[in-house]
């Protein structure tokens, strides 16, 4: 994670839910569909790059950098009162590098590997 640079990056979500993170003094990086062939230390940067993509995911991805766990649990306990569903996140030292793309691919596998392990208990 980008240490000192306490930001929510939010791609896909619902603008009623942007605005109010921004509003409760959040800072908050809109990430467009241009941009989600970057890498995430550059969207944390304030680059901004427009780049051509094909994978383009429906999903709402909300991904936390420089956050406490306890803050963390009570912005998506927040979130989770006005919208359900999407994929909650941290930016790791490792995930910083990928790209953003990437990193929505790899949380979709994630999501989906443990789903398909849970019905089985």
């Amino acid at each position: 994670m980008l240490s000192g640079n306490k930001s929510i990056l939010v791609f896909n979500a619902p603008l009623e839910e942007v605005n109010i993170l921004k509003e409760n003094g959040l800072k908050v990086i809109e990430v467009s569909t241009e941009m989600t062939e970057m890498k995430i230390s550059d969207i944390l940067d304030g680059l901004r790059f427009e780049t051509v993509t094909n994978n383009i995911v429906d999903e709402t991805v909300i991904l936390f950098n420089d956050f406490s766990d306890e803050e963390i649990s009570q912005i998506i306990a927040s979130i989770r009162q006005r919208f359900k569903g999407g994929i909650f996140a941290v930016v790791t030292p490792t995930s910083i590098e990928w790209k953003f793309n990437y990193l929505v691919e790899h949380l979709i596998e994630e999501r989906e590997w443990y789903l398909k392990n849970q019905k089985g208990r």
